[in-house]
């Protein structure tokens, strides 16, 4: 673990050095170390009030800080940049270091706010999944308003100290020179231009990105990086644990032999304590074992997981034999279909039905079933009359026939540190074990007065003839079982029969095979099984990886409308106005192109970290619009013409919006390597990079079909 936290600390470094180099090439080495101190202070200010708060530093919240490094420094990008162009303009030195501060701070604030807010569904989830990434709001919500007072506050102070940018034109405008702006420029008038055109293929590349996201590989929780995993091994129920305990043996002789496994820990009969909190626990049983093996780093284990699996599966067909990676979706078996009806036999016809779909579907393997084959049962019918005439109840039975078979346990002791137990049992007049139960004696756990009180006995004590062994044979005699029973034979039952939610439940099981994603698996074998004749009054659930992610996923998205109304009341309070907070909502689903795309083209794995990326994409893009927003409604304020203002807006936030969009993008690399938020940066580098042409382009366009805007004559 201070292994992967070490790496976790070197890719925050990382990213926090990439992030300042990137902003002393593309905004001046003065800029970019002013902006590079204020994220630093940001950085170690988040540190100092997490530690205040009882907080703690591990995987989730030192990648909250890599995942907001694009964000933490926007604000200060959008205060510098406006200084420099102020500056350069040719404004009044103190004019040009406030005017920025005073013209954006509300709408900053507002576009922070809306950041933060995009991860509080996340935060209120209540599920495993949830808790897990919660840090994610806390860290993110900390830094960012930490980085907004850091802007307002200490960048103009720097500012002031250390820029001392040449004049270009003493006309107190802003000027935009370059081949850059000058794309930027006829983009713009392009779109301005055609912008029903623009507005359609926007809308085909959505509809492209919804049938392009089938294609995409999709899971829900990535194993975590440990060094460590755990071999469950059941044999059927009736196997004796020497049977368990002698294959486990010959298991960990054969994985010591291995030089990529260092240690190995050895649990029969259930699973040990809770040393881990995300691994599933078995249930009791004599024919169950696990073994706890150690490797030499995380990349062997994955190197050799499967060819340890394969040779298990061949040398021990009879027993069900999983080697499995600690995930927080700790559920026993990732594939379950399980059936739900009265009849036991209805059941394992439904189960029959299912298992032989998986056989055939090689996208599957180790399949089996939560029903333990039949084991036989002595069976004693109780004869409650004669029995009750001799004083004998069925505890009495029972207790005499644990005597009998397997002993009835008095007490232990050790030889060494082996304990040993000690064990009462009955035995025939020869010293032997009975082998007819029918004649096995069965004894009353009290003294009985039945026999003390009979006729014969009465008379015999009036005329003192009773002695003393006739007098304790009556007291503690024994029975034939034959006695007191009309029937003992042997029938084969299910050992246990499952039920979930008062009824009978059946699931068969089975693992994805090597290579293959859980839900691609699972959808592979989906349609058959769906189609497979349920009787009335039976019922067919998925469970495994696909109720865990439905379930995180309707905890996440139950609070997303929440959030959504959040965002809306502080668009309209910064705007008011709510065409403006439309146009800005019309552009979030445009944020699914770059996603898709990105995970097409790099094959990651669309998951749970992805979708909180994705909700982080959105309030990074609403920011950016916020910004973009507010200098249209100021250039147009001041009776600049609207085609104009949204073009010299436009221009405007380029370097603010390049920035923060390569910086983050730039940023998330040494996460792209990390199992568990590999991902979450795939998904934000792609998402940033399209979010960046929709703030600049795509917004301009429908604020001026929102608003009318007309394109006019140059």
């Amino acid at each position: 673990m201070s292994q992967s936290l070490g790496t976790f600390v070197v890719n925050l470094l990382e990213s926090v050095a990439i992030v300042v180099l990137i902003l002393m090439i593309a905004m001046g080495f003065r800029s970019g170390v002013i902006i590079g101190i204020s994220l630093i202070v940001t950085v170690f200010g988040s540190f100092l009030f997490l530690y205040s708060m009882n907080g703690t530093m591990q995987r989730v919240s030192l990648a909250a800080f890599v995942l907001a490094m694009g964000m933490l420094v926007d604000n200060a990008i959008v205060i510098v940049d406006g200084i420099l162009v102020d500056l350069k303009a040719g404004k009044p030195r103190k004019e040009a270091l406030t005017s920025i501060g005073r013209q954006t701070a509300m709408p900053l604030l507002g576009a922070t706010l809306i950041a933060i807010i995009a991860f509080l569904p996340i935060f209120l989830s209540p599920d495993t999944a949830g808790v897990y990434v919660r840090d994610l709001f806390i860290v993110l919500a900390v830094s960012l308003l930490l980085s907004w007072v850091l802007a307002l506050v200490h960048v103009p102070l720097m500012a002031n100290r250390y820029l001392r940018p040449a004049l270009e034109e003493a006309t107190g405008r802003r000027v935009y020179n370059g081949r850059v702006y000058a794309a930027l420029r006829a983009a713009l008038r392009f779109g301005l231009a055609h912008r029903w055109g623009f507005v359609c293929t926007m809308v085909v590349l959505l509809l492209l990105s919804l049938w392009g996201y089938r294609f995409t590989r999709q899971g829900f929780f990535p194993d975590m990086v440990y060094n460590q995993l755990y071999m469950e091994y059941k044999l059927p129920e009736g196997n004796n644990y020497t049977r368990v305990e002698h294959d486990l043996a010959e298991i960990e002789s054969y994985l010591k032999t291995r030089k990529e496994v260092t240690h190995v820990t050895t649990s029969i009969g259930g699973t040990p304590g809770r040393y881990n909190l995300v691994r599933s626990i078995a249930n009791p049983s004599l024919a169950y074992g696990e073994l706890i093996v150690d490797f030499t780093s995380p990349r062997a284990l994955v190197a050799n997981l499967d060819e340890i699996q394969d040779y298990l599966t061949a040398a021990y067909p009879d027993a069900y034999v999983k080697l499995k990676r600690y995930n927080l979706m700790f559920k026993k078996y990732p594939i379950e279909a399980q059936f739900l009806g009265p009849d036991p036999a209805v059941l394992a016809r439904l189960a029959d039905s299912a298992r032989a779909v998986m056989e055939r579907s090689p996208e599957v393997y180790l399949i089996t079933t939560d029903w333990e084959p039949p084991v036989p049962v002595l069976t004693v019918e109780y004869d409650q009359p004669a029995a009750r005439a001799l004083g004998l109840s069925r505890n009495d039975v029972s207790v005499s026939l644990l005597s009998a078979t397997g002993g009835i346990p008095i007490g232990s002791f050790y030889e060494g540190i082996h304990k040993n137990n000690i064990y009462l049992k009955s035995l025939d007049e020869k010293g032997e074990a009975v082998e007819d139960l029918n004649n096995a004696q069965v004894f009353s756990s009290l003294p009985s007065l039945g026999g003390l009180l009979s006729e014969e006995m009465l008379v015999k004590l009036r005329a003192g003839t009773l002695s003393k062994e006739d007098l304790v044979e009556s007291l503690m005699g024994s029975t034939p079982l034959k006695q007191v029973s009309k029937r003992v034979d042997i029938r084969w039952e299910d050992p246990v029969v499952p039920r979930y939610n008062g009824q009978r439940s059946r699931r068969v099981q089975c693992s994805p095979a090597p290579g293959i994603e859980t839900e691609k698996a699972r959808l592979a074998i989906a349609g058959q099984i769906e189609q497979i004749p349920l009787p009335e009054g039976y019922s067919l659930l998925w469970q495994g990886e696909k109720i865990a992610s439905d379930k995180s996923m309707k905890y996440l998205f139950k609070n997303f409308p929440l959030a959504v109304i959040l965002m809306i009341a502080i668009l309209i309070m910064v705007f008011k106005d709510y065409r403006k907070p439309a146009i800005i909502f019309c552009c979030i689903p445009m944020v699914f192109v770059g996603v898709v795309a990105v995970m097409l083209i790099t094959g990651k794995v669309f998951n749970f970290v992805a979708i909180v990326g994705t909700l982080g994409l959105i309030g990074m893009l609403i920011k950016n619009g916020i910004v973009l927003m507010d200098e249209i409604t100021l250039q147009l304020s001041q009776g600049v013409e609207p085609v104009t203002a949204l073009i010299d807006s436009a221009q405007s936030r380029l370097r603010p919006v390049m920035m923060a969009s390569l910086t983050t993008i730039l940023g998330m690399i040494p996460l792209l390597s990390d199992a568990m938020f590999g991902s979450l940066a795939a998904a934000i580098m792609g998402g940033l990079l399209l979010s960046t042409l929709i703030t600049l382009l795509f917004i301009p366009t429908l604020y001026a079909l929102f608003f009318h805007i007309k394109q006019t004559k140059e």
